[in-house]
């Protein structure tokens, strides 16, 4: 990959892996149709490029200004949507406890920034079924390479690194193997057209949750 197809890579903020690099523990399916990862891809790409351009000129940005939103939404969202995936019947994905805690690396990203802490307003989908959890962790867990990119981007670039910019919850999130063992779940579990449904509604549900996150705010962050 160049270094512009890199720096682009990195604006994606929450990409569906597969879409970068081969996840070979995940085989595709070999039946015509798609599966529920090709639906989940297809049919919230709108909600997902509408989020990505909340965030479009991020490391253009050498004040932080975005980066704290970023840093601030993501703290939310996980705050809101963890506790809700841990009461469905999929589970909290990555809770066998081989991976970093993403919540605890967002707050403490967001105390370095002095983002001012404030309570997640309540995610959409308190009760999840399994297909809906499948949408939502879809949207969670799929950030994973684009916080893999995001962090090599800031890395090389001497205005952005340091401790105006610190990256605990990029590091925490460039663990892609969560999401491999998500796709392997969804594969597994036969899937109708209303179940497909269900889970799209739930990724773009997913995917507003977090774009009102993002709204400009100004008074929910301060300088550190």
């Amino acid at each position: 990959m160049t270094e512009k197809g890199e720096r682009n890579a990195c604006v994606s903020i929450l990409s569906d892996p597969s879409e970068v690099v081969d996840l070979s523990a995940t085989p595709a399916p070999s039946r015509a149709e798609p599966s529920l990862r090709d639906r989940l891809r297809t049919d919230t790409r709108d909600a997902h490029e509408a989020l990505d351009a909340s965030f479009s000129d991020m490391f253009a940005d050498a004040s932080g200004a975005q980066y704290r939103r970023f840093i601030a939404m993501n703290r939310e969202a996980h705050e809101a949507i963890e506790p809700v995936l841990a009461g469905s019947p999929l589970g909290r994905p990555g809770a066998g406890g081989d991976h970093a805690d993403r919540l605890d690396a967002a707050q403490r990203d967001a105390q370095a920034l002095g983002i001012e802490p404030r309570p997640a307003s309540p995610f959409p989908l308190p009760r999840p079924d399994i297909f809906e959890a499948f949408g939502i962790a879809y949207v969670l867990e799929g950030s994973r390479l684009g916080a893999k990119y995001m962090l090599r981007a800031i890395n090389r670039d001497e205005r952005l690194s340091g401790a105006r910019w610190p990256t605990h919850y990029l590091e925490a999130s460039s663990d892609a193997r969560p999401f491999t063992r998500l796709l392997d779940r969804m594969a597994a579990e036969p899937a109708s057209e209303d179940d497909m449904r269900r889970a799209t509604a739930a990724a773009d549900a997913t995917f507003r949750y977090f774009r009102m996150l993002c709204g400009d705010d100004d008074e929910r962050t301060t300088r550190a």
